[in-house]
Formats: C-alpha cells, structure tokens, sequence
C-alpha cells in the first residue's frame, strides 16, 4: 500500500514564518515572569510545520493521557487513541490487567496517519478503498470473547505480535509513551495541581458519561483557557499536554485534549452526569471553548493582512500563572535535541513512503 504522508526531517530542523522554530531566541520573550512574558509566537498556534515539531517533541516523546479505566466493561474492550501522528490503543487482556499497542500497519488501524487523514473527518482511501476515520470510542469485545470486525483493523488477527508501548496509569487515567526509549521509571509528572488527579478521575462512576466536543482552536489555548475559568469547585488540573479536570457543583469533571489539527481540538470529556441534563458542566465547557476558540482567531490573523492594526503591536502580556508554566514546559521540550538514525537520503522532508 503507498501512502503520501509527511517524512519532515527532524535533524535539519523545523522553520516557518521565518523562524528557527527549535532555538530558544524564537520564544525569549515567553519565558519572562508573569505580567512580562508574551505569549508564544502566532507561528505555534497556526502553522502545520509546528504541528509536525509537536509530534517530534511532545507527542512522541512525553506521556500522553489517552483514556481512563471506567470505559471498559469487561476483558477484550478496547479504546483507540491517535496520539500526534501515531494510531495506538488499549485493550483489556484480563481481569485488571491491560496493554497497550501500536496499531497494525493496515487500511483503518494506520500506525502513522496520512496527511489526506489527518482532519479528524473521514476520507475515502483512493489506494485501497476504505475509509479512514477518526478514532471511535471504546469498543466492546464480542458475546463470544473474540475481536470485533472493528477491533481487527487496529489490532490484527494476533495482538501478541503488535509492537507493545509504555502506558502508566495515574488514578483511573491511562498515560502512554510511543518513544521506544522511554522508561516508566524516570517519567515525568509535569503539571498544575496534579496531586488532585487521582482523586479526581477516581471519584467518576464505572458508568461516567464520555462526550466528544469538537473545537475551532488550537488545543494549546483550550488548555489555557479551561484553567483560567474562574467556576470551578476547585483549584484545576492540568498534567502537561493534555489532560484537565476539575470539579464543579461536586461534579469530576477530566477532559483528554487531541489536537487534531493546528486549529481544531477534540476535547474527550468525562463526568457522572450527561452534558445535556448537567447545565453546570455544559456551560463551563460551552464558556470555554469560545474564550478558546476567539483567542485562536486572535492569533491566526496576528501580524497578517487580515489584521494590519497587529502588524507591529507587541504579542499580549499572560495573566494566568497557570499558562506560563504550561508555556514554560512546552518551550523546554521544544528545545531538546534527540539523536536520529536515518537511511533516506536528505532532501525535500516531503517523500512517497510505500508500505
């Protein structure tokens, strides 16, 4: 099967909107104290070469919350996650016991996802006639024991040969890392308030509502943004990238973050109560993502001819402590550089890859 997906080089480095997006003198003024650091260039919440560095640098390299236990329901459930450009997932493989694994590098199941699929829509596969589709949620394992026709495009006819990754659990919350090189032992709690989470996540019922909210933002300011709401119960959580949760009205509220492009989130939310009769929960998400998703409008169009009046305005100053930690973790990983073994010659970092 061939496939036109993105092979960007990461030893030559990321660069758009003139800008060495990899050297720390790109985001000097981010890293000031609160009330003086600006916000990161509108490069990082508009560009698609900064969406590939994300991949390289955080998504592939950090742990990333992909789910919680109370989705699944009995041995051989599973849920599937795109974490950056990887397809991964996590089946239940007995009473309590758990693993997690690269998807089978076929049609649906894609271990790393097409360009033409990366919109969070469907698309119709014009090399192998079927769909590409956006992750489901979990998915419940036959009467009889045995994969669903669903479960086979992401794990196969034998799991036990997929490749296996790293996954930790953090209260009920799943956390995995497709880096090969990460060990469980020396990961990293990056974060805001995360000794709340495991009460937090705990505290959702074995039946916790599960809603998918689609947003118009860039996932990095509907973080900002959910801990910036001033309603909650509690001090918010953030554990760096991409999980929030609070309380309110004695609700646990957690919400999973995926960018699913540089101007578009799915944010997977989980409550004990249905969005539609908890008005509490729906109006904070509601409030949220459009504080979230005017930023981003913001931001796309700063310095643009679409916005003249920002062409020589100085970026705005952060006022929530909360955003610059987050600003800070994200640049720090920005920064770090990795080794690379590669076989292909260097070129353009656009290549026909066939499988």
């Amino acid at each position: 099967m061939s496939l036109q997906i993105d092979l960007a080089h990461p030893d030559l480095g990321y660069f758009d909107e003139r800008l060495d997006l990899t050297k720390g003198l790109t985001y000097q003024s981010c890293l000031h104290p609160i009330g003086k650091a600006t916000y990161l260039p509108p490069v990082s919440f508009r560009s698609k070469v900064f969406l590939e560095m994300e991949n390289e640098k955080i998504w592939t390299r950090e742990w990333v919350a992909v789910g919680i236990k109370q989705q699944f329901n009995a041995v051989g459930d599973m849920v599937p996650f795109t974490v950056g450009f990887h397809g991964v997932h996590i089946q239940q493989t007995d009473l309590d016991k758990f693993e997690a694994r690269l998807n089978r590098h076929q049609h649906g199941g894609c271990r790393f996802v097409p360009e033409q699929c990366r919109t969070g829509k469907q698309t119709k596969c014009t090399i192998a006639s079927c769909n590409y589709t956006r992750d489901s949620k979990v998915m419940r394992v036959r009467d009889d024991g045995e994969n669903s026709d669903e479960m086979y495009k992401f794990a196969g006819i034998n799991p036990a040969k997929l490749h296996k990754i790293n996954f930790i659990n953090l209260g009920s919350v799943f956390l995995i890392n497709v880096d090969p090189g990460a060990r469980i032992e020396e990961q990293r709690k990056n974060g805001l308030n995360i000794e709340n989470i495991q009460m937090i996540s705990q505290a959702l019922k074995d039946d916790a509502e599960e809603t998918w909210i689609d947003y118009s933002c860039n996932w990095k300011l509907l973080g900002e943004q959910f801990v910036n709401y001033g309603q909650w119960d509690n001090q918010p959580s953030w554990l760096f990238p991409n999980l929030l949760c609070a309380q309110i009205k004695g609700n646990p509220v957690l919400v999973i973050l995926q960018a699913t492009g540089m101007d578009k989130t799915l944010a997977r939310c989980y409550s004990n109560s249905a969005l539609t009769s908890d008005t509490s929960v729906c109006d904070a998400l509601n409030e949220i993502g459009g504080k979230a998703q005017d930023s981003h409008k913001m931001f796309a169009s700063w310095g643009t001819s679409s916005s003249p009046d920002t062409s020589d305005e100085v970026l705005p100053l952060i006022e929530n402590e909360g955003f610059l930690e987050f600003q800070k973790y994200l640049i720090a990983n920005i920064k770090k550089e990795y080794s690379y073994a590669w076989n292909a010659p260097v070129m353009d970092g656009r290549m026909l890859q066939r499988r």
